[in-house]
């Protein structure tokens, strides 16, 4: 069967079902939501339904998977695949584990912790002894050696039982497929899977596929962040006025991605039985109708010349732009305040990139001096002469700035040459 876009009445009952049904999408609750829906259509009647998170161990799931039921003659196991699937980016996926293991939480640690299980199965390594090692192998296999420590730091406190591979989970569910249903059938969920999964694609031609897609209605999608922001704020014994939701989906213009994101930060922030205003939204959430000088220049440091050169046209689009707590007005001699606030990290790029190069040298701490480390990060992908090349274009673009060549135009041309190494 092909993938299909998950509505309730496209789920069969039990009996109908293939053994294997899998509920996907981009957005953990949206994902629930749905599996809740799938779940009650299959489990009607007399069927056993049994439960596993993304921290089960897949030995247990197998086990659940490969045994008959003993009070029924049905069986419904229900699994959340995401680590098992792994993810079309595992090095975006690390940063965003130190991200949240800086959040210094409870929910930024689970947060963490998932996030790394992911990132384990997606590169196939285990924990075997000394997390150090482990962390190591996963920077090496990312070309970021500079994330060893910080990794190492999260796999330390990360029960090591919970961290093995799925293989043995992945061969069971492929042995299901292989064959009708009879008697057990296995509900998957996952989010943000990964485009190329082989598992998925094996689902999609001998099981039910079913995509989440949130209606591209404003409205109906403004109804479904509020039930998420509701939602998750009742898990976290948090009160959230109305106006403070009405604010978030405006700061975050919407996107389900986005908006989920700075929910569970600023739920972090208020705590367990605190509370979110409107005033507080506008005080910890950026304005993502706004353009982010930041998120460009990530772009930059991962050699993504498509997604930089869209967000650069959006920076000279007359929007407000902003880099951290500051913002600039782009009709107040802003190509030049760009230019210098590139070359500035440009020249950071180069100076680490040369320093990490010498022998015994250390990648920056992020838990010190952030900066250092971000500029690290962006500066793992280019060499020395790379940068030092780009840095001194610099100085014959600004001389075209304040000629009046067209700035979007002479930009675009910078750095796609930057990103380009010509």
């Amino acid at each position: 069967m092909p993938k299909k876009e998950f509505a309730e009445d496209a789920v069969p009952s039990f009996d109908q079902a293939p053994s294997v049904v899998a509920v996907v999408g981009p957005v953990d609750f949206f994902v629930e939501e749905a599996a809740i829906g799938a779940r009650g259509r299959l489990a009607e009647g007399d069927v056993e339904v049994l439960r596993f998170d993304d921290d089960a161990p897949p030995g247990a799931v197998a086990e659940a998977l490969l045994n008959r039921p003993l009070f029924s003659a049905k069986r419904l196991v229900e699994i959340d695949v995401s680590r098992l699937l792994g993810t079309d980016s595992p090095g975006n996926l690390a940063e965003e584990a130190l991200d949240a293991w800086t959040r210094k939480t409870p929910a930024g640690r689970r947060d963490a912790f998932r996030r790394m299980r992911r990132v384990l199965s997606a590169l196939d390594v285990s924990i075997e002894g000394d997390p150090a090692e482990a962390a190591s192998v996963v920077a090496r296999k990312l070309r970021r050696k500079e994330l060893a420590e910080p990794l190492a730091e999260i796999l330390r406190e990360m029960p090591e039982e919970r961290a093995a591979t799925g293989a043995t989970l992945a061969s069971t569910l492929r042995l299901l497929l292989s064959r009708p249903n009879d008697g057990l059938v296995a509900l998957l969920t996952a989010s943000d899977p990964p485009a190329g999964s082989e598992l998925l694609a094996e689902v999609a031609k001998r099981g039910l596929l079913l995509a989440v897609r949130v209606d591209e209605d404003r409205k109906e999608i403004e109804k479904a962040l509020r039930r998420l922001a509701a939602a998750r704020a009742r898990e976290r014994d948090v009160g959230i006025d109305a106006e403070a939701v009405s604010r978030l989906i405006f700061r975050t213009n919407a996107e389900p991605g986005i908006f989920a994101t700075e929910l569970e930060k600023l739920l972090d922030w208020a705590g367990d039985g605190g509370r979110i205003r409107a005033a507080d939204v506008g005080e910890q959430v950026f304005d993502e109708a706004s353009e982010d000088f930041y998120e460009f220049l990530e772009m930059v440091g991962k050699r993504e010349a498509g997604e930089a050169l869209k967000r650069l046209e959006r920076l000279f689009s007359g929007r407000e732009v902003r880099a951290g707590q500051r913002s600039f007005d782009p009709n107040d001699g802003w190509p030049q305040i760009f230019l210098g606030m590139l070359t500035s990290e440009l020249r950071r790029m180069l100076l680490i990139r040369a320093q990490l190069d010498e022998p015994g040298a250390t990648a920056p701490d992020p838990r010190t001096d952030y900066r250092a480390y971000k500029a690290a990060s962006r500066a793992s992908r280019y060499t020395v002469r790379e940068l030092a090349r780009a840095l001194a274009g610099a100085a014959e673009l600004d001389v075209k700035l304040k000629t009046s060549a067209p700035p979007l135009e002479t930009l675009t041309a910078y750095v796609g040459g930057l990103i380009a190494g010509s």
